[in-house]
Formats: C-alpha cells, sequence, structure tokens
C-alpha cells in the first residue's frame, strides 16, 4: 500500500473514532453558516419592504420582527460558531492524544537498529511537532474548509434562487480563485516539505549537543556547534520566508485585487441598471449581493491560508505514518518459565555493508552457568549480548533460549526473564525507589528495599535522609558512578531473571567501589545463567568458562586456570594487567 493511501486510512480511521465530536462541529458550523447568511438577508428584507423614501417605516410592527431576527441571527451565528470552534477543537486535541500515545507506543517497539538509522532527536519531533501539525489539520483546517464549503454553498444556493443573473456574476472569480488555490496548493508543498525536514534536521541537532555539551565546552567546540546550528537555523528561515512571500501574494494581494475588481463590475452592473431602468435593482438587492461576495472573498481568503496548514499536516502526517509503518518488535505475554539455557550456534553479525563483527560464534551454557567474555575494544563482546537481548538478529545462526529458537519466542517475553547492568547505566527522573522497579507492579517497595540492601546499599541509603524515596533527576547524574551502578544493581535484583548480563559494570567506579559492586556481583549470580563483559580479568577469574575473542572469533575457551596453562592470547592480557596494576 503507497504512503497516500496508507495516510488517508489513518487519517479516516483517527477521524472515525472521534466522530461524535466531529459531527457536533459540522452540526454547529451549519447552524453558524445558516444564521450568519440570515443576517443579511433580513436586512436586505427590510431595506426594500420596509424603508420608503420621504416616509416612514412601513410597518413598525414587521420592522421590530425583522430587527429582532437580525439579533438573534447575529447572536446565534456568533454562539453556534463558538460551540463548533470548541467541538472541533475537542476533537483534534483528543485525536493528536490518541496518536501521540500509538507513536510512543509504538517505538518502544521499535528494533534497536531504527534508532542508529534516525537520531533521537528526530523522534522526539515525530511525537511532538509533527503530531501537532496534523492536530491543526483536525483543529484548524478541517473546521474552516467545512465553514467555508457551508458558506459558499448557501451563498450560491441563495443567489440561484434569488436571480439567476446575480447568480452567474458571482461565478465569475471562481476560475481565477482555482488556479490560486491550485498554484498555492503546489508550491507549498514543496516549501513545507523542506521546511519539516530541516525541521527535524534542527531537532536532532540540539538534542545531540545538548547531550555532549560537557565535551562541547570541554574542547571548545562552541562556535562550530553555533555555525552548524546557524546554517540549518538560516534555511528553516528561509523557508519561513517563502512561504510567507507566498502567502501574502496569494491571499492579501491577489484575492485582494480580486475583490476590488469583482466590486467594480457589481457596480457597473447595478449602476447602470438603476441609470438605464433596463432592469430593475433595489437598494436590498445591491447590499445582499455585496454583502455576500465579500463573504465569499473572506472564505476564499481562509481558504488559501489552510492549503498552507493542510499541506504542512500532510508532510507531518507522512512522517508519522512512515514511523507507524516500520515494523516493530512484538511485546506479548512472557513464558512462564526460562531455565536459562544459551545456545549460540554458527552465529554471524555484520551491523552494515557486510562487514563481520561477530563470525561462527558457537557456545553453550548450562542454568545457573557463568561465562565471562573478553577480549581487545571491537572484537564482539558487546555485540553478543545485543543478539542475546533481541535487540539485532544475526544474519546467520541461530540463538536459542532453553533449546528455543530466540526469534521464535516472544521477545518481549523473553527479555521479562533478562536482565542488564550497562557500564554506564541510565536513570530516569523518579526516585531510587521507581528506578529499581521501573513501575513493575509486581515489584513492591520492600523487594526493592531489600535488593538494593543485599547488593551493598546500605551506606548510601544512609547518606541520603529520604532513603530509597531520594529524588532522581535527568540521568541521576548528581549520584556518583558507583551510587548509579548500585541502583542499577538493585534493579536487576528485584527482577529476579534467569539470564543476567553484566556489561563491563565496574570499568567506570574506583578499587574500593569495585569491591563493594563485586560484592554485589556474586550475590546477583546467584542461582541464574550470568554473562561477564569484563575489562578487568581479575574480576572473572570464578567463571565457569572464560571465552577470549579476537575480531569476531572465539579464539580460546575455558576456566581461568585452564586459559593459563593454555599459554596463549588470555595469558598475555593477564600477564599486561598485572603487569600494570603492579
Amino acid at each position: 500500500m503507497n504512503m497516500h493511501k496508507y495516510r488517508n486510512q489513518k487519517l479516516f480511521a483517527y477521524a472515525k473514532r472521534g466522530r461524535w465530536m466531529l459531527l457536533a462541529g459540522f452540526f454547529f458550523a451549519l447552524l453558524s453558516v445558516i444564521f450568519d447568511l440570515l443576517a443579511p438577508a433580513t436586512v436586505a428584507r427590510i431595506l426594500d419592504g420596509l424603508l420608503v423614501e420621504g416616509e416612514k417605516i412601513a410597518n413598525i410592527r414587521e420592522f421590530l420582527l425583522l430587527l429582532g431576527l437580525f439579533l438573534l441571527s447575529v447572536v446565534s451565528g456568533a454562539g453556534f460558531g463558538y460551540a463548533s470552534s470548541v467541538s472541533f477543537q475537542r476533537a483534534a486535541n483528543r485525536i493528536a492524544q490518541w496518536m501521540q500515545e500509538e507513536l510512543f507506543a509504538h517505538v518502544q517497539t521499535l528494533p534497536i537498529s531504527y534508532f542508529d538509522m534516525l537520531p533521537a532527536g528526530k523522534v522526539v519531533s515525530r511525537i511532538t511537532n509533527d503530531t501537532r501539525d496534523v492536530r491543526i489539520l483536525f483543529q484548524v483546517v478541517l473546521a474552516h474548509v467545512t465553514i467555508a464549503t457551508l458558506y459558499l454553498t448557501g451563498i450560491y444556493g441563495t443567489l440561484l434562487l434569488m436571480d439567476w443573473k446575480m447568480f452567474l456574476m458571482a461565478l465569475i472569480p471562481v476560475p481565477f480563485l482555482l488556479y490560486l488555490f491550485a498554484d498555492y496548493r503546489r508550491k507549498s508543498t514543496s516549501f513545507n516539505k523542506v521546511h519539516r525536514e530541516k525541521l527535524s534536521e534542527l531537532n536532532a541537532n540540539l538534542n545531540e549537543n545538548i547531550g555532549g555539551m560537557q565535551i562541547l565546552q570541554a574542547f571548545g567546540m562552541q562556535e562550530q556547534i553555533y555555525e552548524e546550528f546557524s546554517e540549518l537555523n538560516d534555511a528553516i528561515y528561509d523557508q519561513d520566508i517563502k512561504l510567507t512571500q507566498l502567502e501574502s501574494y496569494s491571499s492579501f494581494n491577489a484575492i485582494g485585487s480580486l475583490r476590488y475588481v469583482s466590486m467594480a463590475i457589481v457596480l457597473l452592473y447595478f449602476g447602470w441598471g438603476w441609470l438605464t431602468d433596463a432592469y430593475p435593482v433595489t437598494i436590498g438587492s445591491l447590499y445582499l449581493f455585496i454583502n455576500y461576495m465579500n463573504l465569499i472573498y473572506n472564505q476564499a481568503n481562509n481558504i488559501i491560508q489552510r492549503l498552507g496548514q493542510l499541506e504542512r499536516a500532510k508532510v507531518a502526517a507522512d512522517h508519522i505514518f512512515t514511523l507507524l509503518r516500520t515494523e516493530g518488535v512484538p511485546l506479548t505475554d512472557a513464558p512462564e518459565h526460562l531455565e536459562g539455557a544459551v545456545d549460540f550456534e554458527d552465529v554471524s553479525f555484520y551491523y552494515q555493508d557486510e562487514e563481520y563483527v561477530l563470525k561462527d560464534i558457537r557456545f553453550h551454557l548450562e542454568p545457573g552457568k557463568t561465562a565471562a567474555f573478553v577480549g581487545h575494544t571491537g572484537s564482539g563482546k558487546s555485540t553478543i549480548m545485543n543478539l542475546l537481548f533481541g535487540f539485532y538478529a544475526p544474519q546467520h545462526g541461530t540463538i536459542k533460549l532453553d533449546g528455543k529458537n530466540l526469534h521464535e519466542l516472544s521477545l518481549g517475553g523473553a527479555r521479562d526473564h533478562m536482565a542488564i547492568v550497562l557500564q554506564d547505566p541510565h536513570l530516569f527522573t523518579g526516585t531510587i525507589l521507581t528506578n529499581i522497579t521501573l513501575h513493575d507492579d509486581r515489584i513492591t517497595e520492600e523487594m526493592a528495599l531489600q535488593a538494593l540492601l543485599e547488593v551493598g546499599g546500605e551506606e548510601f541509603l544512609e547518606r541520603h535522609p529520604l532513603g530509597i524515596h531520594t529524588p532522581i533527576t535527568e540521568k541521576g547524574m548528581t549520584f556518583s558512578a558507583g551510587e548509579r551502578q548500585l541502583i542499577s544493581f538493585a534493579r536487576a535484583l528485584a527482577k529476579n531473571p534467569a539470564i543476567l548480563v553484566l556489561d563491563e559494570a565496574t570499568s567506570h567506579v574506583d578499587s574500593q567501589t569495585e569491591q563493594l559492586i563485586q560484592a554485589g556481583i556474586e550475590r546477583l549470580k546467584q542461582g541464574r545463567t550470568t554473562l561477564l563483559i569484563a575489562h578487568r580479568l581479575s574480576t572473572i577469574r570464578d567463571a565457569d568458562t572464560i571465552f577470549v575473542l579476537d575480531k569476531g572469533r572465539i579464539l580460546e575457551a575455558g576456566t581461568h586456570k585452564e586459559l593459563i596453562e593454555l599459554g596463549g592470547t588470555y595469558l598475555e592480557m593477564y600477564e599486561h594487567q598485572s603487569a600494570a596494576s603492579a
């Protein structure tokens, strides 16, 4: 299905979901237009039927009734217009809410490889800026285009019933207006597309640079980054100017000029009829026609302005629905039980361009055993963990959990029995408690506290008067690396996983903190399959199996003692580290 058809189907589905609010908006808009058109018709009736030149009002009672009808029409038109606007805005805001919820839920299922290609700032732009522009589609564009359509239908229908000549005169500007609409739409589509692309790039640029502000300042890159930002900002400004010029030309100059030319023709027609007595012309008819023609141009001007927003909304919708069409990883219910056996069978993997980072990896881990992976940077250690969690799929070979193919299981369910502790743990804004439980209702406050104490967090809690309820700001930057790591360990322990992955979990802490964390690691390892990525070989001496990797292949495998006796790469690495620490 092409994007155009898919976009229309999705927008229709959202509109159908909010149909009662939209239908209320249509209904109130119809009543508003009826009363707005009735008001000038009432004035025309007063001018033609009740005001006689040189005499008093012909019928006071009818005059007062028509005057009351005029006031009722004005007030009712305004009231129903307000009700229509509120209904459309409620529908638009609700649809935007549904869209953002669907987008965010879908983003959470996307494979990690997707975020390798699309920066986080652009994803944020899809959920915030793009949904806001699509909201405008329902809140402003749909409402105004609907009202304009109702106005034009009512005006031309009334003129046709009144006088076919006036109807034909009112049709004169239509071809010119249609040309302006088509020209504006074609040009604004191109401008808006570039505008949205540059705005997404700007968001991505901001997200990256603010996140790396410490490095930017440390290396004095402010001027270079400012120039990159300014270049993108200038590009957005240029598109805004083009859109402004296009709108000024189409909406104010072209339509404004057309309005005055049309009015001159109308006045000439009525003036000629009045002066020559060639056809009857009344002051009420003139008033009504001019009033209706002004309404036609006002609505045409309104449509021109909304066409730009319509094109911007379409581009934004394409961005959103392209993201929604990206296939995600289904997060279904977890299997009831997982023993923790892990098998890699001839696994080969590359991130791009068939540059393999893992080649023919084969190993088997029994439940409850500990395996360590060592090797130089780029040897493929962390990639093994990424594949185990299903963040990426191997191009060749099979990964099995308890003898079942990982990608035949529910990835979401399998992950429910797995936990990972990274070398740079990520903390979320909230409290220590919420960062341990991650809002999992199955983990109580008592369980979270016990987990933190078991991994050595007693002194850590004593330093904070609020204990486990101590607030955590973005990324937990007010905590030390060791404290953040303790919270990460407690998070893993509280989950009680069958499989535990520790990715260089002690590489960023000092020796004293490492000793504390090492005790936490020993507690974590008990009763579960553990995979360790270690930089310090002294921390993995007790592993059941140590795998030595080099350029994506397993060179050696065995216990610490066996590898030392082998006298190969592991011994060389161990001696090098021992000499460096001496």
